[in-house]
């Protein structure tokens, strides 16, 4: 698409012109790099209109996706970079989110970015705005904000919060980059056994019946497996998004929540990882809310309650009650050293003896950042051989089973 356009850089000097990108989004990352953000975009070329039936369509598949895992950090993260640039060259608040607004792709991030504009405009503060959007602006985002707005600093703490999210978002797709080789392949391989269960078993089974042979026990169980997936299908495909849903309500309750937690911290697969992800994120929120000026008690509840795993909440949540009673921070976490590392622990010690704490905890939380890149690398070649030797036990036992009773009828020719 083409793209008309309007830019400005940190000097003031305003650009217009032409550009040819996919959409906006590219637009204004191609015009950031060289130093500029977008006041205005107007399609040129290349934006003909769709069917009524494909623009509701794709509408709603957006909708659809958004309802289910959000807005992007990716979109929060360029929302606060471009925001952060806009206040320091000296354009109002509201303009700067109206700006914004027209940027955004996501239907559900626009509505919310203008629905704020016009609530500043009437007065109220822009931290309290986005705090009526919690699944969007998350209580860390709305108090560093907050902390912005009292001192003045709108645009460093919009930094540090794009600073932020791009490191959650470098984290979260090296994890799920790890898990999505295995999860494709588990998918594969069900979808194989399932083609096989309805095609190929019920064939042989018309061969063993006519034969009039006695089949061992696994051959029965398979065949019984068979004719129950022909015969009720309709069930299995009920029973997923009844699992799935299931799954979700019960990750919603307390037990729920604590039940997965614990798992994470035990399975031997994800332990290492699950700990170097908190200690990473505990460090990371801590270090930011400090270095924004909020104070350690306030600090480690906003984190308590950004965090997902049950166990690091619990742990945050109790160490800010033991922190309001005098005792230092380092000794607090020190009560639950099974979730944070002797490292972690010796520079929370080091950083408060030396006023240093925000720094240090920077600087720990970008070494496991690094380590859970190299974990999340390594999680892939150790998962591989788990998963091969797995496919071949079930390869193995589906071979045997219907190659026995064969085997055993040529035997006794």
């Amino acid at each position: 698409m083409i793209f008309k356009y309007k830019a400005k850089n940190e000097n003031g000097e305003i650009q217009e012109g032409t550009m040819d990108v996919r959409d906006q989004i590219e637009l204004a990352r191609r015009l950031r790099a060289e130093g500029f953000f977008v006041i205005d975009t107007q399609v040129v070329a290349g934006g003909e209109k769709k069917s009524q039936l494909k623009n509701f369509t794709q509408f709603d598949t957006k909708q659809i996706i958004e309802k289910i895992r959000g807005v992007s950090l990716e979109e929060k993260m360029m929302f606060s970079r471009n925001l952060a640039v806009m206040i320091e060259s000296g354009i109002a608040l509201t303009r700067s989110l109206k700006v914004l607004q027209k940027q955004t792709q996501s239907p559900t991030f626009k509505s919310a970015v203008n629905k704020i504009s016009e609530d500043i405009t009437k007065g109220i503060t822009f931290s309290d705005a986005i705090a009526q959007y919690p699944k969007i602006f998350n209580e860390l985002y709305v108090n560093m904000v907050k902390v912005g707005e009292a001192t003045g600093n709108m645009d460093e703490t919009l930094n540090l919060l794009a600073n932020q999210l791009e490191k959650e978002h470098e984290l979260r797709s090296k994890v799920k980059g790890a898990l999505t080789y295995p999860i494709i392949i588990l998918i594969a391989m069900s979808g194989v056994g399932i083609l096989m269960m309805v095609t190929v078993i019920p064939q042989l089974q018309k061969v063993f019946t006519d034969l009039g042979i006695e089949l061992p026990v696994t051959t029965k169980f398979i065949l019984l497996l068979s004719n129950f997936m022909q015969k009720f299908w309709w069930i299995l495909l009920s029973s997923i998004p009844v699992f799935i849903v299931g799954i979700k309500k019960f990750l919603g309750t307390q037990n729920g929540k604590k039940f997965f937690s614990w798992v994470f911290l035990h399975l031997p697969i994800f332990k290492g990882l699950t700990l170097k992800i908190n200690n990473a994120r505990f460090a990371r929120n801590i270090s930011s809310l400090i270095s924004g000026g909020v104070p350690i008690i306030e600090a480690l509840n906003i984190t308590s309650n950004t965090l997902s795993n049950y166990f690091y909440k619990k742990s945050l949540a109790d160490s800010s009650k033991e922190v309001k009673k005098g005792v230092s921070l380092h000794e607090v976490l020190g009560f639950h050293y099974k979730f944070y590392t002797p490292l972690l622990l010796e520079m929370v010690e080091v950083g408060e003896e030396s006023g240093k704490l925000s720094e240090l905890l920077a600087k720990v939380a970008e070494f496991y950042e690094g380590e859970v890149s190299d974990a999340a690398d390594n999680m892939s070649s150790i998962i591989e051989p788990v998963l091969m030797i797995f496919i071949g036990a079930t390869v193995g036992f589906f071979a045997i089973s219907v190659m026995q009773p064969i085997y055993g009828m040529l035997g006794q020719l």
